[in-house]
């Protein structure tokens, strides 16, 4: 298995992307050292084969735009038509499931997400296509979305969204539901969880 990102890499390019962290975190009142364990995670299990996948999922879209204005073009076509895409490696459909949990809760903004006129919706083609296509291409609209998600997760998984009122295990729940649709901890949820300590010793450090 060949990874697409090293952990040195990873950490790098990281690093760059503090000051859209900072903000996604200031503004959806997820903690950074949250949203980087996410994406550490993530990033790190990426391989190439991750590429393919991307490719065809984005080959069946533009086969289905092409196909939209024929008769009964707006089926899809045969084949996966969602993938888990870009750094947070979020699933379309997941994606517009957290957007629709984040607006109705009035922790997102529809017009900043640029869905004022209407919330997308997983059942319709087009949306998912708009979605997926965003997630993959727009790297800001990604980790959006892996802020979202995780109030989403949090919400399920414990019942409220209280970043820093989660203990570890209800932490540990949040990570684990934004890999996997279970109830119990899983060993994705401890890894992250103790990225996100790592992380949040590291930010610790930084302010004394």
């Amino acid at each position: 298995m060949i990874r697409l990102y090293s952990p040195a890499r990873t950490e790098r390019l990281l690093d760059g992307l503090s000051p859209r962290l900072r903000e996604a975190s200031e503004r959806y009142g997820v903690p950074e050292a949250c949203l980087r364990a996410v994406l550490y995670q993530e990033m790190t299990r990426m391989d190439v084969l991750d590429l393919p996948a991307d490719w065809l999922v984005s080959l069946r879209h533009r086969l289905w735009r092409l196909r939209r204005s024929s008769p009964g073009g707006r089926e899809l076509p045969p084949g996966k038509f969602d993938s888990s895409t870009g750094y947070a490696q979020i699933f379309a459909g997941t994606a517009i499931d957290a957007i629709r949990f984040a607006c109705s809760r009035g922790l997102a903004d529809p017009a900043a997400l640029g869905f004022a006129e209407r919330l997308p919706d997983r059942s319709s083609p087009a949306d998912l296509d708009r979605v997926w296509d965003r997630l993959h291409r727009d790297r800001d609209f990604n980790l959006v979305c892996c802020a979202l998600n995780l109030l989403s997760a949090g919400e399920e998984m414990t019942g409220r969204v209280d970043f820093p009122g989660y203990t570890p295990e209800e932490l540990k729940l949040v990570f684990t539901r934004y890999n996997a649709n279970v109830r119990r901890i899983t060993p994705y949820g401890e890894q992250v969880y103790e990225l996100y300590r790592r992380y949040s010793g590291a930010a610790e450090r930084a302010e004394e």
